[in-house]
């Protein structure tokens, strides 16, 4: 029996265990984080999830109470507790609560990529097995995925589901796993009519270097969808930069463009570009998505360099205070600063002939495998997800390095130790 201060204690546990995973889930694509900084996120993650692990039984209670609220991060707590104990009951009761519900399936996902891939592995023949559901299949996929753990002939049984949910990530995970052996499989769903199927092969295909792929990408990022920025950047990161500097000009200047060209702008890293990149400072909606190219391009923080500006007068994004507002989409742009158009500029001006045209870059310096090893182990997140892209399409890794895991795991992978 416990005591009424260690049970208020180990309620902590969990509330904290809940935020700090919710909070982590937007730091690892934040761009004021990097491996350093994610990695002491990620010790006070632990800590909580220590303190309930050495509670035994009572942790585990106390955990496992908190999946009724439904809420991402408080699945996550429990996933790592069940994974660890060898609990199979336990197991089968969190994911029960979050396995059909895509939100909270994400904080399943990110518990199993959080304890050791030995363990993880002993309840794969549950998960990848013909007598489940798609839904528990497709956690199973996506624990190897992010463990970057080849779950072997189920994959090939995945990107062939009749189950949509399913065959997305299973493609997606053969690029992520450089399963060069799927690509036909691949090929087969870019036509698919499901959008997250197309989208997903044609990301894996370019990985893996398909021509058709990078077809597919152009046509998803043309047609300005929810994949469209994504596909833009996959797509820059295949095309020679003098074919790919044109095509992006067509792409910003079609309806709902301008988003997915500066995305494609910041993956191709040409300065030929960054005139136009400026010009989008000007216009509210984008310039904070300018500033970050600008950046990433350049390796420039506008904090650092004071080239902060500050929020336009009246301009809103997010969800308003209004009851009646029933816009609520997030503001995509929120982690990144306002910048200062005028600033900027005047650095351009001076600096930008330091970089030459036709050259790639990333974080102000070309696009060389050793300098993106360099990156992968000190820049930013989104530099780092950037990295880890291109040096598995210049086969200096398999797969693509996931740079979303704890920072501990990401270590070893990145050293191969």
């Amino acid at each position: 029996m416990i005591s009424t201060i260690e049970a208020e204690v180990f309620e902590q546990h969990a509330s904290e265990a809940a935020f700090l995973w919710s909070y982590r889930d937007a730091a690892v694509l934040d761009p004021l984080y990097d491996l350093e900084s994610l990695g002491e996120l990620d010790e006070r993650l632990e800590a909580h999830v220590d303190g309930l692990r050495l509670a035994g039984d009572a942790g585990w209670e106390i955990s496992k109470a908190a999946i009724d609220e439904e809420e991402p991060g408080s699945v996550f707590a429990p996933m790592v507790l069940a994974v660890e104990r060898r609990d199979l009951k336990g197991i089968a009761e969190v994911l029960d609560v979050g396995g059909a519900v895509p939100a909270l399936a994400r904080a399943l996902v990110s518990g199993l990529g959080w304890v050791s891939f030995s363990k993880v592995r002993a309840i794969l023949p549950g998960l990848l097995s013909h007598r489940v559901g798609p839904e528990l299949y497709a956690i199973g996929i996506a624990a190897c995925a992010v463990q970057r753990q080849d779950p072997g002939a189920a994959l090939g049984y995945a990107v062939g589901s009749s189950d949509l949910r399913l065959r997305a990530r299973a493609l997606r995970a053969v690029g992520e796993l450089g399963r060069a052996d799927l690509l036909d499989e691949v090929r087969g769903a870019l036509g698919s009519e499901d959008e997250a199927c197309r989208f997903a092969a044609a990301w894996s295909g370019a990985v893996l270097g398909d021509t058709a792929a990078l077809r597919a990408l152009g046509a998803i990022a043309d047609g300005g969808g929810r994949f469209a920025e994504r596909a833009c950047a996959m797509a820059m990161r295949r095309m020679e930069p003098a074919l790919a500097s044109t095509w992006l000009r067509a792409i910003a200047g079609a309806p709902r463009g301008a988003r997915a060209a500066l995305a494609g702008a910041a993956a191709l890293g040409d300065p030929a570009l960054m005139p136009w990149v400026l010009e989008c400072l000007g216009t509210p909606e984008l310039a904070r998505m300018a500033g970050g190219a600008f950046t990433m391009i350049t390796g420039v923080g506008l904090e650092e360099a004071k080239l902060r500006g500050e929020r336009p007068a009246g301009f809103q994004s997010g969800p308003s205070d209004d009851p009646e507002d029933e816009d609520v989409a997030m503001d995509p742009d929120e982690s990144l600063p306002w910048p200062d158009r005028e600033k900027i500029g005047a650095w351009w001006g001076s600096r930008g002939k330091e970089l030459k045209r036709g050259t790639r870059y990333l974080v102000g310096r070309p696009m060389e495998v050793a300098w993106l090893e360099e990156v992968l182990k000190r820049g930013s997140q989104p530099a780092r997800a950037a990295a880890a892209v291109e040096l598995a399409l210049r086969g200096a890794r398999r797969g693509v390095m996931e740079v979303r895991g704890p920072a501990w795991a990401q270590e070893r992978a990145r050293t191969g130790s």
